[in-house]
Parts: structure tokens; C-alpha cells; sequence
């Protein structure tokens, strides 16, 4: 009997470690706690300025060619929705998954059979763990079960925990209550945007990709006379020139997304940016809006009155699913401490990595050895809260864990 394999998440990095693992003999399962490649298609109008070529593998394409799919050329820029429809829906099909993915199921905890974390700890040189197998508690609407496996990777990325807005990281005074007046992910449409903020005060948080998304959205609204009536941006203080614009970019569309929101933070009269700011509360008041308090940088205070907030600072890995297991884990990014450490000495040596993700590498087969024997984490969730990661890293990750898997097939005593 082969030995089974569970991928928790069927995104980019979830699929094609489970193809890989079906074609080197394991018994795979993959586990979806939506549907294929869902967190990209809640983004699915979103562009994606990476090409088709660095959000795929040669294998994966020449397998579904074989299969008879029409792909999209190598250096086509697709939307989040079309990678989906295009690529990963087609993947799932492919004979060495069909049938092994489970939608609508969620992970909800990690653990071994018959072992506590405390039993058996791996420091000691005890080999016990090892030897027991992994036991994952699954909820689907039909209810809970339980699965059994041998070797178990967690490719569910980060994008279910976002970073609360708070001073410090913490949540805010006041954030837990706010409910649906709380956005924290982009929208899938632009329709969706404009459903949600035309004609209201909107609390921006963030200075990443996604923000300069939000901004251009909400241009292209305000020229349609359909966008919010005001944006109070608060991000940190980076100064005039807001989005990175790195000479002879090699991805022409990340330089232009930043080029036209740099533009539209300096001269929307929309918007108002309160750079350096820290959100200390939010207070809801009884016509429907939401007060929010803020700490300037000189310490003075501030108020603002808004009707949603529109949160977009980032996300972390959700450390509970595997909280049982014996993961060494980086006090600073959550990330399993092998790679963390990797990457940390890395950006040491070579700066432009903290500023580039196209000049991020792996580091090894080893690096992505945890604690945990037979547990391994890939892909954005391997890099914790670490900034960087883009698909090609998690399909290099996927070569270099397969030197590190026993046998398909397990040895005879």
C-alpha cells in the first residue's frame, strides 16, 4: 500500500504538490476548506503581474496540454479568476487528481494518533513520532471526521488570518464589534467595490500592492461618479513616493500599478492620507457610521468619521491548525524556524531581498525540514509574515521537499 499523503489547501502550491506527489506513487488527498484555488477567486478580477509562465510549471502545463486543455500563452497576464479557470480548475481534472479533492472540507487541527504534543519529543532522539500517524480533524457541511495520514503538508497559505489594525499589531479598541463594516481582503469585482463604498466615507489601511489596488479601483469609480465620497488613508510614512518604483522592473505591470497609485496619492482630491498614524478605537455611532480614533506620530489625537473600513494590511499563518504538532516556529514571523532563519541571514547579505520578491530564492532542501517528522510547510504560508513570497519560490519548494519524503511505498520490516 502506498503511503498517504495529505495536502491541506488546493490552491497554486496545493495542486501541484499533490500532481507531484501522484506521479512519485503516494496516496494523496487534498483538502480544500473552499474550492479550488478559492482564495484567488475571491480576488478573481484582481490582475495578476506576474506571467503565466511564473504561476505555473513547465510539468504541469505539458500535462495538461497532454490532457488536451487550450492554456494561456507562457507570457500572457491573467486575472486571479482566469489562473483559476485557466490552469487550476483543469489541474483538478487531470487523472492523477480527479477524485483526491476534497472541497468544502477544512483543517481544522493537526495531530498524532495516540500522541500528545508533549510525548515523544523529537529533541531527545526518540523516533516514535515518526512512526504514529498523523490524525486531521475535518468539518464540511456535513458535519465533522476524522482522516488519517502519513506525511502531511500545509500549502493553506495566510490569506484566512488578516493582521488586525491596532497599535502594535493587537486589535484596536472597538474592532471585534465593527462586523460587516469591516473589509479585510480586496473585493472580487470591481462591482462588488462599487456595491460597497460608492457614496461613502471609507477607512483605508495599508501600503502594499493590494492598497495601490484599491486605490486604482476607486480612481476608476470617482471618474464614473460612482466612488466613495471620501478616502482617509492610513499607512505608514514612506514619504511622496508611496509604491516602490524600482528601475528596468522586470514585471512591467507591478511598475505600473505603482507608477498610477503613486499618482493618485498625490493628487486625488478624494483622498486624504494620514501617514504615520496608529488606529487606537473604533466607536460605532447611532447613525450607522464608525468613529475611529487615531495617535498621530507628534502623539497628538485625532477622530475621523467613516462608514466602512477597508483594511488591507497584510495577513499571518494560522499556527492553531497544527498548535499539537512539534513545530520550532520564528518568534518574529511564525514561519517554521529552519527557513526563517534562512531567509533572515539571506536579506542580511543581500538587502535587495527585503525589497524585491523576484530576488528571493530557497534555501534548501533542509531548511524546509520542521520539527515535526513528515510535516512540512510550503508555499506563503512557509514564509509566515515575511514579505516576498510569490509562486515560483513555492514551486521550487515542491522539488526540494520531494528529496526529503520516504518512499512512496512503505518498507517492509
Amino acid at each position: 500500500m502506498s503511503r498517504r499523503l495529505a495536502v491541506i489547501g488546493a490552491g497554486p502550491i496545493g495542486l501541484e504538490m499533490a500532481r507531484f506527489a501522484s506521479a512519485a506513487g503516494f496516496d494523496i488527498r487534498v483538502y480544500e476548506a473552499a474550492t479550488i484555488g478559492g482564495n484567488l477567486t475571491a480576488v478573481r478580477d484582481v490582475p495578476l503581474f506576474t506571467p503565466f509562465e511564473m504561476n505555473s510549471t513547465v510539468e504541469a502545463r505539458a500535462s495538461l496540454r497532454r490532457a488536451g486543455a487550450t492554456l494561456p500563452p507562457d507570457d500572457a497576464l491573467l486575472t486571479a479568476g482566469e489562473l483559476v479557470s485557466r490552469c487550476l480548475l483543469p489541474m483538478a481534472s487531470l487523472p492523477e487528481l480527479r477524485g483526491r479533492i476534497e472541497e468544502q472540507t477544512r483543517v481544522t487541527a493537526v495531530g498524532r494518533d495516540d500522541l500528545t504534543k508533549a510525548k515523544e519529543i523529537v529533541a531527545t532522539g526518540a523516533t516514535g513520532r515518526a512512526e504514529r500517524p498523523f490524525i486531521l480533524r475535518l468539518e464540511t457541511p456535513g458535519g465533522s471526521r476524522l482522516a488519517a495520514a502519513d506525511i502531511v503538508i500545509d500549502a493553506s497559505g495566510t490569506l484566512s488570518h488578516p493582521l488586525a489594525t491596532g497599535p502594535g499589531g493587537i486589535p484596536a479598541i472597538g474592532e471585534d464589534a465593527l462586523g460587516d463594516r469591516f473589509d479585510r481582503h480586496l473585493l472580487p469585482t470591481r462591482g462588488a467595490t462599487r456595491s460597497r463604498f460608492e457614496g461613502r466615507r471609507v477607512l483605508l489601511i495599508g501600503c502594499g500592492y493590494s492598497a495601490a489596488t484599491a486605490l486604482t479601483d476607486f480612481e476608476t469609480l470617482a471618474r464614473e461618479g460612482a466612488g466613495p465620497t471620501r478616502v482617509d488613508w492610513v499607512l505608514r510614512d514612506r514619504g511622496n513616493m508611496v509604491f516602490d518604483q524600482e528601475p528596468d522592473d522586470p514585471l512591467p505591470a507591478r511598475s505600473a500599478l505603482g507608477r498610477v497609485a503613486n499618482g493618485i496619492a498625490a493628487r486625488a482630491p478624494w483622498l486624504t492620507r494620514h501617514a504615520g498614524c496608529v488606529i487606537q478605537a473604533y466607536e460605532r455611532v447611532e447613525d450607522g457610521s464608525t468613529l475611529v480614533r487615531l495617535r498621530t506620530p507628534a502623539g497628538r489625537e485625532k477622530s475621523l468619521t467613516v462608514d466602512r473600513v477597508y483594511s488591507l494590511a497584510g495577513y499571518r499563518p494560522d499556527v492553531e491548525l497544527f498548535r499539537e504538532l512539534q513545530i520550532h516556529l520564528c518568534y518574529a514571523s511564525e514561519g517554521p524556524m529552519a527557513l526563517a532563519s534562512a531567509i533572515l541571514a539571506a536579506r542580511a547579505t543581500n538587502p535587495v531581498q527585503i525589497r524585491d520578491c523576484l530576488a528571493q530564492k530557497t534555501h534548501g532542501p533542509e531548511t524546509l525540514r520542521t520539527t515535526e517528522p513528515n510535516f512540512y510547510v510550503i508555499g506563503a504560508k512557509s514564509y509566515g509574515r515575511n514579505p516576498g513570497f510569490f509562486l515560483r519560490l513555492g514551486f521550487q519548494q515542491i522539488r526540494e521537499v520531494a528529496l526529503l519524503l520516504p518512499c512512496a511505498a512503505p518498507v517492509a520490516g
